[in-house]
C-alpha cells in the first residue's frame, strides 16, 4: 500500500507545455529541438475519424469496420480485477493478461459491448499498422507535421493503462477517441523509476515496476523524486503530444472506448546496431568483472564510445583508424564477425562452426588472428 504521508509530501507534477496552431515549420524548428514533451492542442481535430468518434462510440466502430481488411492483429485481454492495468503478475512469473489475434474491427465491436459494464475486462489492440488493418486511414486522416513515409499505428482499447516505458524513436501520439493522461519522466530519472526485468516487459521495452496511479512509496521510496520531477499532459479528442525518444511515459486511457494514433520516426545519424543490444552485451561481458576492472572499462567507454573528451584519436590519419574511423560495409562486417566470435566461443564446436559459417556466407570473413576482447 502507498504511504499516505509520503504521498502528501510529493508535489503535483508540472504540466506539459501546450502549443497551439502548430505547423510543420514550428514543429521541426521549435518544438523538436527542445527535446521535451509538448502538447499540440487541436492538431488533428479536423480528422474525419475524430468527428466519427465524437459522434458516438458506435460511429467510431462503424468507421473502423467499414475500412477493416479483416487481417488479424494483436490484442491484449486482461481479467476485470486488473482494472485495466496491463502489468506483471504479482509473483513476476509473467504478465497479468493474455494475447490474442483478431481483426481490429472485432476488437472494436467487443469494446463497444463492454462500454456499459461497470467492471469490464481490459481489452487493448496495441500498435495496429494502419496500412495492414485499415489502409484507407492514412489518406483520410493525414498528419502534415511528419513525413508521408512515416506510417500511422492505431491503439484501440477501453480504460487501460500502458505502464511507464520509453520508445526508441521520436513520436507524435494523436488522440482520436476518449481522454488520455500522459505522465512523463525525463531520461535522468532512470534510477528513481525502479525498472523491471530488461528482458521481460508488458509491451516489450523496459518498464517501471511502479503503478503511477497508485505508487507504493514504502516499497519504491525514490519514486517520490521521480514524481516531483514529472510532467503530466491531459489530452482530449483532437489533441496530440510529442514524445521525444528515451523519455519515459505512462499512458492512461480514461474512457470506456479510446483510440490513439501514433507515428514513430528517428532523425539524425545512428549506427547499424541497436544501442539496447550494446547494453545487453555490456551486461554479458562487463558487469561480472571486479569493480576496479569495471572502472577501467568505464573509462574506455567514455573515451572511445561516448567520446567525453572529443575525438579519441586525433593524431591518427582518417584512413588508418579502423573501428574508430568512419563506418563502411567492410568494417561493419568485421565488427559483427568479432562480436559473433566472442558470443559463440563457449558454445559446442558444431554449433559455433555452423554460426560462423552463416556469418561468413552473409559477407563476413572470420579473421582468426584477431580477438574481439
Amino acid at each position: 500500500m502507498s504511504d499516505p504521508a509520503s504521498t502528501r509530501s510529493v508535489p503535483a507534477p508540472a504540466k506539459v507545455r501546450e502549443w497551439h496552431n502548430v505547423d510543420r515549420n514550428t514543429f521541426r524548428n521549435e518544438i523538436i529541438p527542445l527535446d521535451q514533451p509538448a502538447v499540440l492542442k487541436g492538431l488533428v481535430a479536423h480528422w474525419p475519424v475524430v468527428a466519427a468518434a465524437k459522434s458516438s462510440p458506435k460511429s467510431l466502430c462503424d468507421y473502423i469496420r467499414a475500412r477493416d481488411t479483416g487481417r488479424p492483429t494483436r490484442a491484449f485481454l486482461g481479467p476485470p480485477h486488473i482494472q485495466g492495468k496491463f502489468f506483471y503478475r504479482d509473483d513476476m512469473s509473467g504478465m497479468n493478461f493474455e494475447r490474442l489475434m483478431q481483426p481490429l474491427a472485432v476488437t472494436a465491436a467487443n469494446i463497444l459491448t463492454l462500454t456499459n459494464d461497470l467492471n469490464p475486462p481490459a481489452l487493448y489492440a496495441p500498435a495496429a499498422g494502419a496500412a495492414e488493418t485499415v489502409p484507407a486511414f492514412a489518406g483520410e486522416n493525414s498528419l502534415a507535421i511528419v513525413d508521408e513515409s512515416v506510417p500511422p499505428r492505431l491503439w484501440l482499447g477501453n480504460a487501460v493503462t500502458a505502464p511507464t516505458h520509453y520508445d526508441m524513436e521520436d513520436g507524435v501520439a494523436c488522440v482520436v477517441a476518449g481522454h488520455r493522461r500522459f505522465t512523463f519522466f525525463s531520461p535522468d530519472q532512470l534510477a528513481n523509476l525502479y525498472i523491471g526485468p530488461l528482458d521481460m516487459a508488458p509491451g516489450g521495452l523496459p518498464t517501471s515496476l511502479v503503478k503511477v496511479s497508485d505508487p507504493d512509496f514504502e516499497r519504491f521510496p525514490r519514486f517520490a523524486q521521480a514524481m516531483a520531477a514529472a510532467q503530466v499532459a491531459e489530452l482530449e479528442p483532437g489533441d496530440a503530444v510529442f514524445i521525444p525518444n528515451l523519455w519515459w511515459h505512462n499512458v492512461e486511457s480514461l474512457d470506456p472506448m479510446n483510440l490513439l494514433v501514433n507515428y514513430w520516426w528517428f532523425d539524425g545519424p545512428r549506427g547499424p546496431a541497436s544501442p539496447f543490444a550494446a547494453l545487453a552485451l555490456g551486461l554479458l561481458s562487463i558487469t561480472a568483472l571486479e569493480p576496479s576492472r569495471r572502472k577501467i572499462w568505464r573509462q574506455m567507454f567514455d573515451h572511445y564510445v561516448f567520446r567525453t573528451e572529443g575525438d579519441p584519436v586525433p593524431y591518427m590519419p582518417a584512413d588508418k583508424r579502423g573501428m574508430l574511423g568512419a563506418m563502411n560495409p567492410h568494417l561493419e562486417n568485421y565488427m559483427r564477425t568479432q562480436i559473433v566470435r566472442s558470443l559463440t566461443r563457449t558454445l559446442p564446436k558444431p554449433v559455433r562452426d555452423q554460426i560462423q559459417r552463416w556469418v561468413a556466407s552473409a559477407g563476413s570473413s572470420l579473421d582468426t588472428d584477431q580477438s574481439y576482447d
